[in-house]
């Protein structure tokens, strides 16, 4: 058991709402069609704010909530798929905006499972005796690397960001990580990407250059097999929070909440099934943000917080899926 107590959340949602009607005036969809298949009925889209901005935006709220400032923040880990700079870290350029200039500060990018992995990092970074208040951002502009001519995928991501001030509670206080399951599986990395910068340079022969290890050619958008996704996604969300309950020595009923990746609703619910979950302890938010990718699962975690639906003492399983594939389910008493 790792000591870990969540002192404050927040989270910034772009004013921009995309129905699945203004998304049938673009690409041939219909809103039947995606409600449907996916459980979205709208989304959030940037009118232009930034990755970083959006997630400083959330973790001033956080902070706030914490009722800390920006010097006692000891660590910052942002999670993204989406940088707005290949260097410096959005983890410095939020350290920047919220006047944390102690805290060291880093990326991680584990695509929709990265709020998972941020959590578990935390909980082992506050095990160390000079860190007491760590700052998790998950910030995503998922719709800078999708094609909106694709339907298969533009219907599914939405943009925005949430953050989690984690510290150190006293030795009285119950609030703690119970266990975590963190996993990888490189081999179905095909299945769901999108491609960064070729290597281009005046010496370069042009017969020398690799071809994408997937296949992709000169775009930088979302390449997803629905289907393969589909199938490795509920296995992995059922999969993970059986393991961590096992891991934990915990009964599903013993679970206020499950936060699932909102990625799908089908996913979910498939999910929810095959681990025998009450569907009234999964928390389902997607219809009004849709895939936020790494943001989705803290995004509900704040709206819980701060309806006051989640109250001290209770244990909650978060679960994510995401490219890389990657997974992971954490179980914390809040």
């Amino acid at each position: 058991m790792r000591k870990i107590r969540i002192t404050g959340t927040g989270n910034y949602l772009p004013e921009l709402v995309v129905t699945n009607q203004m998304m049938s005036e673009i690409v041939e969809t219909s809103d039947e069609w995606i409600l449907t298949r996916t459980g979205i009925a709208e989304r959030r889209l940037s009118s232009g704010e930034p990755t970083w901005y959006m997630g400083a935006q959330a973790a001033r709220l956080a902070i706030s909530e914490a009722g800390l400032s920006g010097e006692d923040i000891d660590l910052i880990i942002v999670t993204t798929i989406t940088p707005d700079y290949y260097t410096p870290s959005t983890a410095c350029i939020i350290q920047s905006e919220i006047n944390a200039g102690k805290a060291a500060c880093f990326d991680i990018n584990a695509a929709c499972t990265g709020f998972v992995y941020a959590l578990d990092m935390a909980a082992r970074y506050l095990m160390s005796d000079d860190i007491r208040h760590i700052l998790i951002v998950s910030t995503e502009n998922i719709s800078k690397i999708v094609d909106y001519s694709d339907r298969s995928t533009c219907v599914l991501f939405g943009d925005g960001a949430s953050a989690v001030v984690c510290s150190r509670p006293s030795d009285q206080d119950e609030s703690a990580m119970l266990a975590t399951v963190l996993g990888s599986e490189g081999q179905g990395g095909q299945y769901l990407y999108s491609k960064a910068l070729d290597v281009k340079h005046p010496f370069i022969k042009k017969e020398q250059v690799w071809p994408d290890r997937f296949g992709q050619q000169d775009d930088h958008y979302v390449n997803m097999d629905g289907q393969e996704v589909y199938k490795f996604a509920i296995r992995a969300l059922s999969d993970s929070v059986l393991k961590v309950i096992r891991k934990a020595n915990v009964s599903i009923d013993e679970l206020r909440y499950i936060i699932p990746h909102q990625a799908n609703s089908r996913i979910v619910n498939a999910a929810a099934r095959r681990m025998k979950a009450d569907p009234q302890q999964i928390i389902s938010r997607m219809s009004d943000f849709g895939n936020t990718s790494s943001a989705s699962i803290p995004i509900c975690l704040d709206e819980l917080i701060r309806s006051g639906r989640l109250r001290r003492g209770e244990k909650v399983a978060l679960c994510g899926f995401g490219a890389g594939l990657t997974y992971g389910a954490a179980i914390f008493i809040y």
